[in-house]
């Protein structure tokens, strides 16, 4: 029995094996006279900005270009960075896992023609086509971020490149409770908090300010109702000030120094000796007075001027 066939796919069968363990793979267009020298990095990329990445593995090119990279990833879902050592510039991010492979085929542009089977980087990708555009549209990306992204990986980077772009505090402005929907899944989720933290600061911040606008205007509320009520006070103190002034017009000269004896708690008797009239006199003077004020005795009268 010819056992070279036997062989054969048993070699084959190692090296689809081997194969399938090449996480990174595919061609670069290099400068053949450093072609030697380059090198591919693979580093971990945060989403927060602040947190510097780092080399995890990098591979040799060969003399046609090619290169691969065996190296474990995180099961779940990261942001990588691919760089061409001594090429200044030439890098792009890409998402993986454990369980994807990345190949790039050959293209006269590093990165740039590739076959990714992470789901969520195919979104990433399309995402950004939308964000690299001369002019970008906040409504497309806030859109697309809705209503096509379901991987809150990516979300979480739309929304830092609306940071980035300097629309995020605008945006959280007028979606609010999107933005405070989607802060509650990341919590929830196995992301680090590190990642989304700036997303957590932009809402904080923008509660404050919601909270102090509210205390503004409840404080201009509270002046304007206290100013009214001022306003209402001095009308009416003034308005019982011009109805006594008038009503002490319509009465004489004699009325006048009636009424004030009889405030004073004089008896008509009284009244008539002090004022050295008679006293049908005095009486004929409080029946006008009566009459002009709108009371029926000595008792309304006192209660109308007790004041």
């Amino acid at each position: 029995m010819n056992k070279t066939p036997l062989l054969f796919i048993f070699l084959s069968l190692i090296s689809i094996g081997l194969n399938a363990q090449t996480n990174i793979s595919g061609y670069i267009p290099t400068n053949d006279s450093i072609i030697d020298k380059q090198l591919i990095s693979l580093s971990i990329k945060s989403i927060n900005s602040t947190e510097e990445s780092y080399i995890i593995a990098t591979g040799q090119l060969d003399k046609n270009g090619f290169f691969s990279i065996n190296q474990e990833l995180s099961n779940e879902e990261r942001l990588y960075t691919l760089t061409i050592n001594n090429n200044e510039g030439s890098s792009e991010n890409f998402i993986l896992s454990n369980n994807d492979s990345l190949f790039f085929h050959k293209s006269n542009t590093p990165f740039k023609v590739f076959t990714n089977t992470n789901n969520a980087d195919k979104e990433w990708q399309k995402l950004k086509k939308i964000i690299e555009k001369q002019n970008i549209d906040i409504n497309e990306i806030r859109n697309y971020t809705k209503d096509s992204l379901k991987i809150l990986a990516i979300k979480l980077l739309s929304i830092k490149e609306l940071k980035n772009r300097k629309l995020l505090k605008k945006d959280i402005f007028l979606n609010t409770e999107y933005y405070s929907n989607l802060l509650k899944e990341l919590k929830l989720s196995e992301i680090n908090a590190n990642e989304y933290v700036f997303l957590e600061k932009e809402l904080a911040f923008h509660n404050l300010k919601s909270i102090e606008n509210k205390y503004s205007i409840s404080r201009l509320i509270n002046f304007i109702l206290g100013f009214l009520l001022l306003i209402s006070i001095v009308f009416l103190f003034s308005s019982k000030i011009v109805k006594t002034k008038k009503e002490n017009h319509e009465l004489s000269k004699q009325e006048l120094n009636v009424k004030k004896l009889i405030l004073d708690g004089k008896s008509n008797k009284d009244i008539a000796e002090d004022l050295f009239i008679s006293l049908s006199t005095v009486k004929t003077h409080i029946t006008n007075i009566y009459n002009k004020l709108n009371v029926s005795n000595r008792t309304e009268l006192i209660a109308k001027f007790k004041n």
